[in-house]
């Protein structure tokens, strides 16, 4: 064997060889306006999704490059629908409307759906959502939160849906009579109606209990996609045993 080939092995067993080198940058997009789990401090991502990935990533083994980027969530859905990123952080599991996605992550945590209603509009004994035929729902744009069934509703023209781009924005909406009835998580809900200072809403019924997961595009193949998501999940499940994701969620929520 030449010298020099001699060399190039012995640093490629050095080095490289130890373990591979990803030149891909892996992104990953969460919503920048979903306190207290996602949100946007600057062009920061900030919240508790984003405390989950920035300390999964310091357990994950493997070089790999990654960035975590917040964006209106409707944008989020589209950079990872149309390839332009990885991951889709903090999606609920929605094979129907997003068939794109071809992997879920574990889940850190789960959030808690709630109908949100003006006063004296609906009962707590209606079932969802046909018993709200009928009314106008908001929605954040891009959110699924509200579910197959309903979406169905909306396309027979049997309930009335307009969407904003915030919670803050459709609450606000609710409060002003423009719209019957909302559809958000709980502890966003409650924080938003708290800190806008909103009464006349009632919390009518749960609707689910939703896994919050990271969503990771169909079309990523390979061994970098398989050995990073894999990582992701023994990274998200250590966190859950010895709780970090209990201590993150703690903190967000005292905070």
């Amino acid at each position: 064997m030449p010298l020099r080939s001699f060399f190039a092995l012995i640093t490629c067993i050095g080095t490289l060889c130890s373990a591979p080198v990803w030149a891909e940058t892996i992104r990953l997009v969460q919503d920048e306006a979903y306190a207290p789990y996602m949100t946007k401090d600057g062009k920061q991502p900030t919240g508790i999704w984003a405390e989950v990935i920035t300390q999964a990533l310091s357990r994950i083994e493997g070089d790999y490059d990654v960035v975590l980027e917040a964006v209106p969530w409707s944008r989020a859905v589209n950079l990872v629908e149309s390839g332009q990123a990885h991951g889709l952080v903090g999606t609920y599991y929605k094979p129907d409307s997003r068939p794109w996605i071809g992997t879920y992550s574990t889940a850190p945590f789960t959030e808690n759906v709630a109908v949100y209603c003006r006063d004296g509009v609906a009962e707590a004994g209606w079932s969802y959502p046909q018993d709200f035929k009928g009314l106008t729902f908001g929605n954040n744009a891009g959110f699924g939160t509200p579910g197959q069934a309903f979406f169905d509703l909306v396309a027979s023209g049997l309930i009335s849906l307009q969407e904003a781009p915030t919670t803050d924005l459709n609450l606000k909406k609710l409060a002003a009579g423009r719209i019957d009835c909302y559809v958000q998580e709980q502890l966003t809900a409650e924080i938003a109606i708290t800190a806008l200072g909103i009464s006349g809403i009632t919390q009518v019924l749960d609707t689910s209990v939703e896994n919050s997961m990271i969503g990771f595009r169909a079309s990523w193949q390979g061994a970098e996609a398989e050995g990073f998501i894999a990582e992701m999940d023994r990274a998200l499940a250590e966190m859950m045993a010895d709780g970090t994701i209990d201590q993150i969620i703690a903190t967000a929520v005292a905070g």
